[in-house]
């Protein structure tokens, strides 16, 4: 690879031993994808916080004691717990030293302490073209695709990596003509407009989005026009989760797909598919577990509820209680938590029986541990790994569902054009 002055130097270790390292890594993984030179970064998301082991806790840790600061704003990306209510939720006390080692380590590099999965809902974000490094695949697909910021699907630890040099190899996503369009996903006249005004249409158009392109670039088009940034994220997630996808294009709504000519760069599509009324249906069988009948937990947050959805929680309960026969959690993230708790949010939530996490990711419950068989989310994400994570199949249903079945402590299920 052609290295810079400033690259040379950090490989010769001129800029400290922990630089060198991560050059030395980002060279290798450069000279795999073909990289002929190195993008430099101005914003990274670190996603190595989730207890995956000693060796995860023992890395960041080794990062951290090494002295090297990170050469860009960094986030936090969920941990596994809430840090401060961590023995309530199941977690054990190594689990919980470990995280805390973990976010002592981040601190000492000078990391932004966010601890979210949703840094977009937080203080820092980037802007459309600039040239960043992340790790969460909904974080990467809805910076690249709602914002228009430019990342490869890049996992821990080389996103932190990316964030110590201050570069990553110039390929991939990068580079702008690679992120045009390929093909095409339309939506069915079948899907009416006015069907978006349940928010679990968006989960169900993206899971099925993302079984048919998998990973790779394509666009669609037929979506409504003014959206709610949650509904995008929403989207993100789900697509991000049920395809590779770390870019989409919606046409009409993200920047780089406000045409299907600015999409395709002025080129036709090479493969063209449809999402139909049988799509959503197929889409919902894959997320829904339709042997629940009474649910022990419903799990909101994945990703991180924004401080608006937790409003429109409350709007839902119109001042009525949970049941005490079903558990419901909702996780944020740090920001969102202090700002809930500076406006009285927060207290409403607890006072209507919600059990409020703050930090940790909602896919680290520890059902089996709590006696927990049955599990409801609003969420396609979580309904597309949990049962690998937890080895539950969840029900899934929109927040409306999620509401009213805590609150009536029975299973709701509305009428909905795609159900059978």
């Amino acid at each position: 690879m052609k290295l810079t002055k400033y690259e040379q130097e950090m490989l010769d270790g001129e800029h400290g031993e922990m630089r060198q390292k991560a050059l030395q890594v980002l060279c290798d993984l450069g000279e795999y994808e073909g990289a002929e030179e190195f993008v430099e970064v101005t914003l990274c998301h670190s996603d190595n916080a989730v207890y995956m082991g000693e060796a995860a806790a023992a890395f960041v840790e080794y990062l951290g004691d090494s002295g090297v600061k990170l050469a860009v704003p960094t986030t936090t990306n969920a941990c596994s717990l809430d840090m401060d209510k961590w023995a309530e939720q199941g977690f054990e006390p190594k689990i919980a030293d470990a995280i805390r080692r973990m976010e002592a380590a981040h601190a000492k590099m000078g990391a932004i302490p966010t601890w979210t999965c949703a840094p977009y809902q937080s203080c820092v974000q980037p802007v459309f073209g600039q040239q960043i490094v992340s790790a969460e695949s909904n974080v990467i697909c809805y910076y690249n695709s709602v914002i228009g910021a430019r990342t490869n699907r890049y996992a821990g630890p080389l996103e932190l990596l990316g964030g110590i040099a201050g570069r990553v190899p110039y390929f991939g996503l990068h580079v702008k003509e690679n992120r045009y369009a390929e093909g095409l996903v339309k939506l069915s006249d079948e899907i009416k407009p006015e069907w978006f005004n349940d928010d679990s249409l968006y989960a169900l158009i993206a899971y099925a989005y993302g079984s048919i392109v998998g990973n790779r670039v394509w666009a669609i088009e037929g979506m409504p026009k003014r959206f709610r940034k949650e509904s995008l994220r929403d989207f993100s997630a789900t697509a991000a989760s049920s395809g590779g996808i770390a870019l989409y294009h919606m046409v009409g709504v993200t920047p780089e797909a406000q045409t299907v000519d600015m999409a395709f760069n002025g080129k036709r599509p090479k493969e063209v598919e449809e999402i139909n009324l049988k799509s959503l249906c197929d889409a919902e069988k894959q997320l829904n577990n339709p042997e629940v009948k009474n649910v022990d937990m419903i799990l909101l947050g994945c990703p991180h509820f924004s401080y608006d959805d937790c409003q429109q929680v409350l709007r839902l309960l119109d001042g009525r209680r949970v049941s005490e026969n079903i558990e419901v959690n909702i996780t944020v993230g740090r920001d969102t938590a202090d700002r809930m708790m500076d406006d009285g949010i927060y207290n409403e939530l607890l006072l209507s029986g919600i059990k409020v996490y703050k930090e940790g990711c909602a896919l680290e419950i520890r059902a089996k541990k709590r006696g927990i068989k049955t599990l409801m989310s609003n969420s396609g994400k979580f309904g597309t790994y949990s049962f690998g994570l937890t080895g539950i199949q969840p029900v899934f249903g929109s927040l409306s569902e999620c509401i009213e079945t805590a609150v009536s402590g029975e299973l709701v299920r509305e009428d909905k054009p795609w159900r059978e």
